[in-house]
């Protein structure tokens, strides 16, 4: 009974399973089994899961953690939903995705009674979510039973994800208090955090001086990407020597990530021009601005997380294409996009029609966006576009009309709105994530 009204579930963007964050691979696994209809509506929940437990826990809102919870979350509803279609060979704790999150959760600080409190959080809004496609889809003489089997069934899966979440969490932070990068990743978190540190102490811990001038970078695994750890240490290195620093300093945050300094003695360090040395494939760097003392420590540290973040999202480029994220570049998407709902909003309040689906309206928000860009040039935007100028000009007259205002009309809004769009895609343009 619960196979049959599963496979009626569908999402409401139908190209809701292009956008999951876990590999092609794991993917195609699941919807053979279940359905690309049930696969979507899935990747949607867990889409949404992800926001509802970073709101109720913040403590998993981190840069880092956030990423890897969303992959856990998607995989964990897609095992839901096998579970659900009676996929009896299946269970969620074998979904590697699932535990991934784990070395970093460790390696920052955060308790376990976050993470499994996030396994309750997010099984209460899947229930949630669940029986409500059951009240949807189900005849009103079916609903009690499927219901009940429902509760039983993800109540299980509830059941085994604790008990294995618990048993990874007290493997992984075993090996990590066992390591030396624990005790340089408690002094970077004392400094980071404002604490007292004496700075004798911490150059000792650290084998960095922290009253230099400081350039931070982080680097991380692109998905789906297999990346070996020592990998994203030797990019970021090679990065802040390139940028003319003579000490570095490199703390590994779980197995995907790392947290790099460089600095410098006669000048503050510089990224290449061309960002030049290129990360290899599977390796994206983001990097902050070049500050002193532990001020400039911290501050560059927190821009090049908002890199970071904006990297994760980002749809800039082709894929494989772009691999450094520099603050200098994207402050104003870093800070335009720092909390994604009301960015999205905003998104579609200033673009109104222009920011609908389809290839032709994508192709006159580009447009649009060189030609303001061009400081309103016909022939510039033309020459950029390689189009014929009477093109520009067409596409132009057609986004004031899908806008339904002229370009003129608060014009540095209408600029930034394209410029979110430019650099992150579906993250600004899809509809809120919740599942219906």
């Amino acid at each position: 009974m619960i196979g049959t009204w599963l496979r009626e579930l569908g999402p409401r963007d139908e190209d809701a399973v292009a956008h999951s964050v876990l590999p092609p691979p794991r993917l195609a696994e699941f919807v053979t089994r279940v359905g690309a209809g049930p696969s979507g509506w899935a990747v949607e929940l867990g889409r949404a899961m992800t926001v509802h437990i970073t709101e109720e826990i913040p403590e998993l809102a981190l840069d880092g953690i956030a990423q890897e919870l969303r992959r856990g979350c998607e995989a964990v509803a897609l095992g839901l939903v096998a579970a659900l279609s009676e996929q009896r060979d299946f269970a969620v704790a074998d979904v590697p995705e699932v535990f991934l999150g784990t070395a970093e959760v460790v390696s920052r600080g955060v308790g376990m009674e976050h993470m499994l409190r996030a396994i309750h959080v997010g099984h209460a809004f899947a229930v949630h979510e669940v029986l409500d496609a059951c009240e949807r889809l189900l005849p009103v003489d079916e609903r009690f039973t499927a219901m009940r089997r429902v509760c039983e069934l993800m109540l299980a899966v509830v059941d085994e994800l604790t008990a294995d979440m618990a048993r990874e969490f007290g493997q992984v932070q075993q090996a990590w208090l066992a390591s030396a990068a624990a005790a340089r990743m408690e002094v970077v978190q004392s400094v980071l955090h404002g604490d007292p540190v004496p700075l004798d102490r911490a150059a000792r811990v650290l084998g960095y001086d922290l009253t230099r001038q400081h350039l931070a970078v982080v680097a991380w695994a692109d998905d789906p990407t297999p990346v070996w750890s020592g990998r994203l240490e030797e990019a970021a290195v090679d990065l802040l020597r390139a940028a003319g620093c003579t000490s570095t300093l490199v703390v590994p945050v779980g197995d995907r990530r790392v947290w790099a300094w460089g600095s410098g003695v006669r000048r503050p360090p510089v990224l290449p021009a061309n960002g030049t040395p290129r990360p290899g494939p599977g390796v994206r760097i983001a990097a902050g601005l070049a500050a002193p003392s532990l001020d400039g420590f911290r501050d560059s540290h927190h821009q090049a997380l908002e890199a970071a973040r904006v990297g994760m999202m980002s749809h800039g480029q082709p894929s494989g294409a772009r691999r450094l994220f520099d603050y200098g570049e994207l402050d104003l998407v870093a800070m335009l996009s720092y909390r994604i709902g009301p960015a999205r909003e905003f998104v579609r309040r200033e673009l109104g029609g222009l920011a609908g689906p389809g290839e032709s309206t994508a192709t006159v928000r580009t447009t649009l966006k060189c030609y303001l860009d061009e400081e309103r040039s016909l022939n510039g935007a033309a020459e950029r576009l390689h189009v014929a100028r009477n093109t520009v000009a067409y596409r132009v007259q057609r986004a004031e009309q899908l806008r339904g205002r002229e370009i003129g009309v608060r014009r540095m809004q209408l600029q930034a709105a394209l410029t979110l769009v430019e650099e992150l895609g579906e993250a600004v343009l899809s509809p809120d994530p919740t599942p219906s």
